[in-house]
């Protein structure tokens, strides 16, 4: 069942998460030079507020300057308040492309230095992806204009906006696409996505095991002269994406307000911050780095970390503070884009991974009763696992609200951990790894919007044995989805669990004294070509666990496998080999519950009996849980 009134109410309460209007201290870009206008303002106003970067660098194949930050080579974004549509301000529009220009290099900053890890790129610099967003804080209604340079007009049909429940109004003004965003206390994050832009992604062939093919690129990865019959459409997507994410302003308790103990950065090239004697590091507007082989390790007494509005950090952000209550708030940048695939930071950051010493953009070692508040920061570029805290995590608790990830191409790049009590919301992940990790009890994260690229589930759950309960993953947006493999023990589903990471190949991992109950995944929308509904390895017994009001617009092509859920039947081999049960515990021993479970218009039942693998449900569930499960 959803978790209890009184459960919400407390992570509400402690999670300074609330989303209200509120005033940021102004930040003046106006009249900076834009290679596409011959006007340029931004917006400053109570109702509104927008910037610039004067060194924005239009480059979609290699490594921008140190001092630059990448530009949209496509796009450019005004915004209106819808009260006075005649009056636009510039919003600067980011980019971000696979490998940051960098290749496939393992050592930092030589691009001669290739090597063979799998970072699971493939043909997309070959065909010119790329994906840019903008971002603004706005407390009334909007008007967002998009244009676009390369000399083609914008028809208000040909724009689809994702999640496209969102019914935005959307017109055309001359070459221009005008979208209407109503304010909304949680904010708006959203895909614009043109049909001229679309690429269609193909496997090399039928199977569970597979790989992308182009037909525009005949010295790149994956070419074919042409596509043929049994080369199955595996996802479609803007070759050049287009992110919006309008933001409430934040209140006032996530803005620094403390100048005696507050480090103000310098733009340029950054060090010392592990020196500091201040609690507050302020990256103001402008740009900064760290170089590939270096990251903010910040002093112990350092507990927050600000991104103003304007500031670009290129850098990765590590703590050591003992104090009570750690933040990283602003609506600034935080971005990988300088650090190779996996860098090591015990191998001068080269591309040798390594769990613990792999660089995570955001790190520390928790001590007992601390809590993490993140809100407002846009994450670009992670080349490696997000986000990983060490010490007394089952002690700890995470805020996160108005989260944005993007750029995160590389195959490891997941989404933000939750310890015990956390409290994720109104969220962007661009992932290629586990999305939403539920790993602790008595967590909640709703209204998150996902694009995933190729490898793991959305909801991860799996790895090892664990005992959870009291979890809730309510109102997902699944925008993309381009999987071209399958693989049991590391299954592709909205809902997984993966094989024990000791030994994913053994079936006998599973602790019978292990419990999953509690647990409600509810209110789901997969847009587009979607993977199987769930892919379970059990490592633990499952008792009330509900799946509720889920839509899948298009399960993949059969022959990928991709489509199929499933749960296997694991063992326990420290306990004769006893297997996982599910119900066990549970009213009527029924033990998983899906409900209102569509596929197009279709309602999967089992009282239609559609609901097999060879029906359109495609639910293949081990014959040795019938009676312990059921689809109504």
């Amino acid at each position: 069942m959803p978790v209890s009134t009184v459960f919400r109410t407390l992570l509400l309460a402690v999670s300074l998460a609330k989303v209200a209007a509120g005033i940021l201290p102004s930040y003046s870009h106006a009249h900076l030079h834009h290679p596409r206008a011959t006007v340029n303002a931004t917006a400053n106003l109570t109702d509104l507020q927008t910037w610039w970067h004067a060194n924005g660098e239009n480059n979609t194949k290699t490594p921008v300057q140190n001092d630059n930050v990448r530009q949209s080579h496509l796009y450019s974004i005004q915004v209106a308040l819808a009260s006075a549509p005649t009056s636009y301000y510039h919003s600067f529009v980011y980019e971000t492309i696979p490998r940051n220009g960098n290749g496939k290099i393992c050592t930092p900053g030589d691009l001669t230095s290739l090597c063979d890890t799998d970072d699971q790129i493939s043909i997309e610099p070959d065909i010119g992806i790329t994906m840019a967003w903008t971002q603004f804080l706005y407390q009334d209604d909007v008007v967002v204009k998009v244009s676009r340079s390369n000399g083609l007009a914008i028809s208000a049909a040909d724009v689809l906006v994702r999640p496209s429940y969102l019914n935005f109004t959307i017109t055309a003004a001359g070459a221009d696409a005008l979208i209407t965003v109503p304010y909304n206390s949680n904010g708006f994050r959203f895909s614009v996505e043109l049909q001229d832009d679309l690429w269609v992604y193909r496997n090399a062939g039928t199977g569970a095991d597979s790989y992308y093919v182009q037909n525009i690129n005949p010295a790149g990865t994956g070419y074919v002269q042409n596509y043929t019959n049994d080369m199955p459409t595996v996802g479609v997507e803007p070759r050049n994406a287009l992110l919006i994410f309008a933001s409430p302003f934040p209140t006032t308790d996530l803005v620094p307000n403390d100048q005696a103990n507050t480090l103000y950065v310098e733009p340029g090239l950054v060090t010392g911050l592990d020196s500091t004697t201040k609690s507050i590091v302020y990256f103001a507007p402008g740009v900064y780095y760290f170089t590939g082989t270096a990251h903010a390790i910040l002093s112990s007494s350092v507990s927050w970390v600000y991104f103003a509005p304007g500031a670009y950090v290129k850098g990765a952000v590590e703590y050591s503070s003992s104090a009570p209550n750690l933040k990283a708030t602003g609506f600034g940048v935080l971005s990988g884009e300088e650090y190779v695939y996996q860098a090591n930071t015990a191998a001068g950051y080269a591309n040798i991974k390594s769990d613990t010493s792999s660089l995570h953009m955001w790190r520390g070692d928790f001590q007992t009763n601390q809590t993490w508040t993140v809100h407002g920061v846009t994450m670009n570029a992670p080349p490696f696992n997000s986000m990983d805290f060490y010490g007394d995590v089952g002690a700890t608790s995470v805020f996160i609200s108005d989260y944005k990830q993007v750029g995160a191409f590389f195959g490891q790049t997941d989404g933000m951990e939750m310890y015990p009590y956390s409290y994720a919301r109104d969220i962007f992940y661009h992932t290629g790894d586990d999305t939403i990790k539920t790993y602790y009890s008595n967590i909640v994260a709703e209204r998150i919007v996902v694009w995933k690229t190729s490898n793991a589930p959305i909801i991860q759950f799996g790895w090892s044995q664990r005992n959870l309960t009291n979890i809730t993953v309510d109102s997902i947006d699944v925008i993309h989805t381009r999987y071209h493999t399958q693989a049991e023990e590391y299954p592709r589903a909205l809902i997984g669990s993966a094989a024990s990471y000791a030994d994913a190949t053994s079936t006998l991992t599973a602790d019978i004294n292990s419990y999953i109950s509690n647990y409600t995944v509810s209110n789901w929308r997969a847009e587009g070509i979607s993977p199987a509904l769930i892919g379970i390895n059990p490592l633990a017994n499952i008792d009330t666990f509900h799946v509720e009001n889920i839509w899948i617009e298009e399960l993949a092509n059969q022959t990928t496998l991709i489509d199929m859920s499933t749960i296997r039947v694991f063992t326990d081999a420290n306990h004769g080999n006893q297997p996982i049960q599910i119900g066990q515990n549970s009213p009527d021993n029924i033990g998983l519950t899906i409900k209102d479970y569509y596929v197009g218009d279709t309602h999967i039942t089992l009282a239609a009996d559609n609901w097999d693998s060879l029906s359109q449900g495609r639910l293949n569930i081990d014959s040795s849980y019938w009676g312990r499960w059921t689809a109504v």
